[in-house]
């Protein structure tokens, strides 16, 4: 008996295209392809109406990054399969057949595009690619067969994946580098990987913002020898022991992120300037998912994410690890949030739940570790920040009244928050203090922080600091969402 055909997204990230969009969508062939999502970064075309008025989803990504649009369009597709199409018509969306078969009759996972293999028709790359990119696709190919043993010849982003295997997969990188790293880190969960041949023409509107310019040409090589050449990093263990994430035992532990949606003008305000409302919601998610990686690496602890508001759950769950809970919360404070998180917890029964800000990536870990011990003997534990709040509260029952008359958002909310505990009878233990990142000077103290500390450390911050100092000034042509 035949198995049945999967259903399958077709991805397209997508700045100022609506030369060509138009014409990439009518030729998908809609026979296998029932979803087509089209990820906007920020078009001052007509390229989402375009889209639109061709029967595409259009989601709208705020913040720069070609990998964080395909993990955008991820989040939010419904197909078992997905592909990433480019919107400028270079690839030929009928290939898109050849992609998917592999994957359909059970013999593959990731499916590349290869335009370079060998029979290619050499005029015809050469009028498609230009050769500084020809030469690059190469080496880095050459690159990942040698140092990761798969057979590729190209680094094309026209590929076809298994979607909720490509969810569980740790990818880092949210710009140029994303599509490599997806190789790599492919190849090191041993998935099964093939290329097919797929055709190659040249753009039909405008000019690549990555190999059209020199800027993206030299950010994308960076980026790209970073995913193959840079050392491999372990996602969230699985926990030691015991029933796994949704059956807390007794005595459980769990650490809950307070997570805030990015969002240019919203997000880390007071480092605006010298930072733009897009890199502070950019520096905002880094953090974040800093924060997400340092939890992930404690042992015997549940991990959860608090989203506010509860609408962005969707579009946040790209950053939840496997096995770690997603809860929303919402409230017109942060004290509401960290009261609905915890009240949460409780109810699914964890004893010992420490709540954690996002603001902190150099956060040490033995301090999460110290204060999950601490709740033994402890009814509070606090972690106070050099601001005055604090980074960490670490309760063993639920508290509401701790989270009542603070002045959030002021110098005196760790001292507001003991005169509660005192009240109300709670012993407290405190960690040491570490700082926020919050202001200019916390940003560059941060940034001269991490100069000396080991690369491992806080590797998506240190990756959006060095985008910050190579992003053009004000009044330049925008970066598109493949950088």
């Amino acid at each position: 008996m035949t198995a049945p055909h999967p259903s399958v997204s077709v991805i397209i990230p997508a700045l100022d295209e609506e030369q060509s969009i138009g014409a990439v969508i009518e030729a998908i062939p809609r026979d296998i392809v029932g979803d087509v999502i089209v990820v906007d970064g920020g078009s001052r075309d007509a390229t989402r109406e375009v889209a639109r008025q061709r029967g595409a989803r259009v989601l709208d990504e705020p913040l720069r990054g070609y990998g964080r649009a395909c993990a955008r369009g991820v989040s939010d597709a419904h197909g078992d399969v997905v592909v990433f199409l480019d919107a400028d018509g270079a690839a030929d969306p009928l290939d898109i057949r050849a992609l998917v078969a592999p994957i359909a009759e059970g013999s593959a996972d990731l499916v590349l595009g290869s335009r370079l293999g060998p029979g290619r028709d050499a005029a015809a790359l050469s009028a498609a690619m230009p050769i500084h990119q020809r030469l690059g696709n190469t080496l880095a190919a050459l690159l990942i067969r040698v140092r990761h043993g798969v057979p590729v010849t190209d680094l094309s982003p026209f590929r076809a994946v298994r979607r909720t295997m490509l969810l569980a997969l740790p990818i880092e990188d949210l710009t140029f580098g994303w599509p490599t790293e997806m190789i790599v880190r492919a190849a090191r969960a041993r998935w099964r990987i093939i290329e097919v041949p797929v055709s190659c023409r040249p753009r039909s509107g405008g000019r690549s913002k990555v190999s059209g310019t020199l800027r993206g040409t030299t950010l994308a090589a960076m980026h790209v020898l970073g995913a193959i050449l840079g050392p491999e990093r372990t996602g969230r263990p699985e926990p030691v022991g015991g029933p796994k994430s949704g059956t807390p035992t007794r005595g459980a532990a769990v650490v809950v992120v307070m997570a805030k949606q990015p969002v240019p003008g919203k997000s880390k305000t007071r480092l605006c300037p010298p930072l733009t409302p897009r890199e502070a919601a950019e520096l905002s998610e880094a953090l974040l998912r800093d924060t997400i990686g340092l939890v992930s690496g404690l042992r015997e602890t549940e991990m959860a994410i608090a989203v506010s508001p509860p609408g962005a759950v969707g579009m946040m769950r790209r950053f939840v690890p496997r096995g770690a809970r997603i809860l929303a919360v919402e409230g017109a404070d942060i004290g509401e949030c960290l009261r609905g998180a915890t009240d949460q917890l409780f109810a699914e029964g964890f004893t010992r739940i420490v709540a954690l800000n996002a603001d902190s990536p150099t956060l040490p870990a033995e301090y999460l570790d110290r204060a999950i011990e601490m709740l033994t003997h402890s009814d509070v534990v606090l972690g106070p920040a050099e601001d005055g709040g604090y980074y960490l509260i670490g309760l063993r029952q639920r508290q509401p009244g701790l989270f009542q008359n603070i002045s959030w958002s002021t110098a005196h909310v760790a001292a507001e928050t003991l005169a509660l505990a005192a009240a109300l009878g709670l012993t407290v233990a405190r960690l040491p203090q570490w700082y926020d990142v919050d202001t200019p000077a916390e940003l560059e103290r941060l940034r001269a922080e991490l100069v000396a500390r080991p690369l491992a450390i806080a590797p998506c911050t240190r990756a959006f600091l060095a985008r910050q100092q190579s992003t053009p000034p004000p009044g330049e042509l925008a970066v598109d969402p493949r950088g």
